[in-house]
């Protein structure tokens, strides 16, 4: 019994006395054998646990494992196979050192491993932390452009609030005004009222100059009454028309002029591609609503692909058209997203807690009402907002339609 011989240390002579007995098989030959062998000839790899059956077979009949042996070569059995099938003078204790000779090999090759694969974590751990500091970094360069943004839109929000108290200080003047000029024709329709009975009652008085009990009125007196009257009633009418220009501006102010949206020339649909490129060759002011144009355009590409494409597409159409458009998507949060101006394309991100349909409102809103606006957007409540404030719609197909 060799110590420490175990059943996987044979596996290769084992094998190699099962293929010997199914070359034989195909020869014809004879060749004695184990009946224990007959189950795993023709089978590609023999399982560990047929093996210690296996063994037991062959130790138990030496005319067998003696010919196996004479031709066992290093080619095809290993050291402790030939060994043990061989069985030369102290072929025990060479077999424990090969045994032990093996273990240490499969500890060195094991400590190989294991130095590998520390040093891969520690490659690994390197990388992650290289990733982690230029994570940093562009976080830090994100949040400075924030910040920048940040300030912009605080003065940009105090000079809107100073504005809106310019203007609802113009609205109370006008309001007083408004009533100054009210007051004011009241008391000149009253004069003029009061002037109208003094003449109605002189020339009353002229009619009956007859009668002894009445005066007699000299006419030059009743002349002069009557240019007096006149006087009156001009100033009347001054007034009139002071009164009548305060509460147009006070209307003016109430109800600003609504914007008009462009008329298409005859025959022309307004969901064409025609359509579209009238109102963008028009000269006014046009709006994209980005992530909504890009999507219905470049459906199967990455959000990056999707914005490039859309401003590329924009800037062609204002370099044949001279159109001047601002394109709005959504998320200042993206990373590189901040407001950028180009040759004849503005592009803009909406800030956070907003969405890119509200800065389009906020955009079209702030255009004067008598300049043409124009957006480009398939979202319902857009188009239905947008109109109602007397802008063009040009729809995202139509807009990628015209003819390049």
């Amino acid at each position: 019994m060799v110590e420490g011989l175990e059943h996987r240390h044979l596996r290769s002579a084992i094998e190699f006395a099962v293929a010997i007995v199914a070359e034989a098989g195909k020869r014809r030959a004879r060749l004695d054998h184990p009946a224990e062998v007959d189950r795993y000839l023709g089978v590609a790899r023999i399982p560990n646990r047929a093996l210690g059956p296996l063994r037991r077979a062959i130790e138990g009949d030496d005319q067998f494992r003696q010919r196996i042996g004479a031709g066992a070569v290093p080619e095809l059995v290993d050291e402790i196979g030939r060994l043990w099938l061989q069985r030369p003078d102290g072929w025990q204790q060479r077999i424990e050192v090969a045994i032990g000779d093996q273990r240490v090999r499969a500890e060195a090759d094991d400590l190989g491993a294991a130095l590998k694969r520390a040093e891969k974590r520690r490659d690994a751990a390197e990388q992650a932390a290289i990733r982690a500091r230029s994570e940093i970094v562009a976080a830090t360069a994100l949040t400075d452009e924030l910040r920048a943004e940040l300030v912009g839109h605080d003065e940009a929000l105090s000079a809107a609030a100073a504005q809106i108290a310019e203007l609802k200080a113009e609205l109370r003047e006008a309001k007083a005004a408004a009533r100054h000029a009210s007051d004011r024709e009241a008391a000149a329709t009253q004069r003029a009222e009061d002037a109208a009975r003094t003449v109605d009652d002189l020339r009353a008085q002229a009619v009956g100059a007859t009668s002894p009990a009445l005066p007699v009125i000299d006419p030059a007196s009743l002349d002069a009454l009557a240019g007096n009257a006149e006087q009156v009633a001009r100033r009347i009418g001054d007034l009139a028309a002071e009164l009548r220009s305060s509460i147009a501006a006070e209307t003016e102010v109430r109800n600003p002029p609504r914007r008009q949206p462009l008329a298409l020339p005859g025959g022309v649909i307004s969901t064409s591609a025609e359509a579209a490129e009238f109102l963008l060759r028009s000269g006014a002011a046009v709006f994209i609503d980005g992530y909504n144009v890009a999507k219905s355009g470049w459906p199967d590409r990455g959000l990056d692909d999707q914005r490039d494409y859309l401003i590329g597409r924009a800037e062609e159409i204002g370099m044949r058209f001279g159109t001047q458009s601002t394109i709005v998507f959504d998320g200042a949060s993206v990373v590189g997203a901040h407001t950028a101006q180009r040759r004849s394309v503005r592009v803009v991100y909406s800030p956070a807690g907003t969405i890119a349909d509200d800065v389009i409102r906020q955009l079209v809103a702030a255009i004067e009402p008598s300049r043409a606006v124009v957006v480009v957007t398939e979202d319902r409540e857009v188009v239905d907002d947008v109109r109602a404030a007397g802008a063009n719609v040009v729809s995202a197909n139509a807009f990628l339609a015209i003819r390049r």
